[in-house]
C-alpha cells in the first residue's frame, strides 16, 4: 500500500457534519507541512502530508462469544476541505517501540497547502504541538493507535480532559515528495547519530507478522464487523523502495510522572486511578499503562465523570485493546480490573519500567 487511500469530496458531507465522535479537534485540519524534518544535501526540504484514515482494533474479550455491538468500530473518514497547517520540527522529547516524538511550533494556518493564511481559525489551537513519528515498518501500529484517539471523543469529555488532543493522522509516500531525477530525502529521526537508518523493511524475524498488534492474534474478535479487514491496513507492508512517511499529531504537554511526585502528591496516586477508570468508561485498556505514559496536563478542561480538572493525562495506545459495552460479564471484569493494582498502598513495578530508545 503505497499511498493510504484518503477522503474524496463526496466524502466531504459524510465525514464533516454527519459522523458521531467528530470533534473540531480531529476535524481541524487536512494536511499538514512540516519543516526541519526532511533535508537533501544537508538543506532542508518540507514535507506536505495528508489525512489518512485509521485502523480499527478487533474485540478484546474473556469469553469467546460473538457480539451483537456493530455502531462505534468503524475508523472515521478524514475530513476533506479543511484548513491546512505548517509546522517547524523542534527538540526531540523521546523515543519508543515503535517511533519518536518531537516538539513543533506552529508557524501557520493557510486555507490549503500553498495557499493564503487563514485570518481566524475555527479552533483554540496552542503555538506549540507533539509529532508522533514511526519508523516507515510501524505505521500500522499508529494508524491503530489513531483509531484508540478516535473512540476517545472530545464531546464525552475524553479528548482534552483524560488523553491530549488530537488533531489526526497524517501520511506521505515518499516517492510523492519528489522528482524521480533527485536524491532520496533523509527524514532526520529515521537516522541516528552513528549516521545509521532505521530499516525501511521487516527484518527476516518479523516476515510472517509483519508491523505486529495485539489484536493480529486469533484470540480476538471482529464477530460480523467488517471494519478492519476492509481498512487498506489489514495488509499492509512496507516498501522499502517508496516508504511511507506517518504522523500523528497531539497537543504538548507536559512534565512526566515520576517517582518523586508519587512520593510527594497523594492525589496523584487518586488522579491516576480516576484515568483508569476513565478508559475504562470508554472500554478501553491502556495495556502500557506505566510512568512515562502518564503525562502532565497543561490546561483545566473538567471531566464530566469526575467533576473537576484531571492534572495528568494517558499517551501511547499503539498497545492498547477495546472491549465491548454490551458484553455485561467483560464490561464488569475489565473495569475492576484495570484498576486494582493501583489503588493498592504501592503502584505495580510494571508502572515504573519504560525503555528509551
Amino acid at each position: 500500500m503505497d499511498d493510504p487511500p484518503r477522503a474524496t469530496s463526496s466524502s466531504r458531507d459524510r465525514s464533516c457534519e454527519g459522523a458521531p465522535g467528530y470533534e473540531i479537534t480531529l476535524l481541524a485540519f487536512s494536511s499538514i507541512t512540516i519543516h526541519g524534518l526532511a533535508f537533501r544535501e544537508g538543506e532542508q526540504v518540507p514535507v506536505t502530508l495528508h489525512r489518512s484514515v485509521a485502523y480499527p482494533a478487533r474485540r478484546f474479550t474473556r469469553g469467546s462469544r460473538n457480539c451483537s455491538e456493530l455502531e462505534g468500530w468503524d475508523s472515521l473518514p478524514p475530513p476533506v476541505g479543511k484548513p491546512h497547517l505548517e509546522l517547524q520540527l523542534d527538540k526531540r522529547l523521546g523515543a519508543g517501540r515503535i517511533g519518536f516524538v518531537y516538539s513543533a511550533r506552529v508557524v501557520g494556518v493557510l486555507d490549503r497547502p500553498g495557499g493564503v493564511p487563514v485570518s481566524n481559525p475555527r479552533l483554540g489551537l496552542s503555538t506549540e504541538l507533539v509529532v508522533k513519528l514511526v519508523r516507515p515498518t510501524n505505521c500500522r501500529s499508529l494508524a491503530r493507535e489513531t483509531w484508540f484517539y478516535e473512540r476517545l471523543t472530545e464531546s464525552e469529555g475524553y479528548q482534552g480532559a483524560v488523553v491530549p488532543l488530537c488533531y489526526g493522522f497524517f501520511t506521505v509516500p515518499m516517492m510523492s515528495t519528489q522528482p524521480p531525477s533527485l536524491d532520496p530525502l533523509e527524514i532526520k529521526p529515521w537516522i541516528d547519530k552513528n549516521g545509521r537508518h532505521v530499516p525501511l523493511d521487516f527484518i527476516k524475524a518479523q516476515k510472517e507478522f509483519g508491523d505486529h498488534l495485539p489484536d493480529d492474534s486469533d484470540s480476538y474478535h471482529d464477530d460480523e464487523r467488517t471494519c478492519r479487514t476492509d481498512s487498506p491496513w489489514y495488509e499492509w507492508q512496507p516498501n522499502p523502495e517508496n516508504p511511507l512517511l506517518s504522523v500523528l499529531l497531539l497537543e504538548r504537554l507536559g512534565e512526566t510522572y515520576s517517582p518523586e511526585i508519587y512520593d510527594q502528591d497523594q492525589q496523584s496516586r487518586n488522579d491516576i486511578v480516576d484515568l483508569i477508570d476513565g478508559l475504562s468508561t470508554a472500554t478501553i485498556m491502556h495495556h502500557d499503562f506505566k510512568f512515562n505514559n502518564i503525562v502532565r496536563s497543561r490546561s483545566n478542561v473538567v471531566c464530566p465523570r469526575h467533576g473537576h480538572a484531571h492534572e495528568w493525562r494517558v499517551i501511547d495506545f499503539d498497545r492498547s485493546e477495546k472491549w465491548a459495552k454490551t458484553m455485561e460479564g467483560d464490561d464488569a471484569f475489565f473495569f475492576k480490573f484495570c484498576r486494582r493494582q493501583y489503588i493498592k498502598k504501592s503502584f505495580p513495578a510494571h508502572f515504573w519500567y519504560a525503555v528509551d530508545g
